[in-house]
């Protein structure tokens, strides 16, 4: 999986998973090093993850 890719995947991941209920309401998403360790990925990149999935729901709160 390309690096530049890895966020995005990761941010898809966690989105997939709110909206399956996995995370309900209320609850606190994992750490930054939770998820990296989870996924073996870098810190940076869970941040960036964090990035896309904070502007994809800004994206959406925008457009309804």
């Amino acid at each position: 999986m390309p690096v530049l890719h890895e966020p995005v995947n990761l941010a898809d991941l966690l989105g997939t998973r709110i909206e399956q209920g996995f995370y309900r309401p209320g609850d606190r998403l994992p750490s930054v090093r939770a998820l990296s360790a989870e996924h073996g990925v870098s810190l940076s990149t869970v941040q960036q993850a964090y990035r896309v999935l904070v502007q994809g729901v800004k994206d959406y709160v925008t457009q309804t």
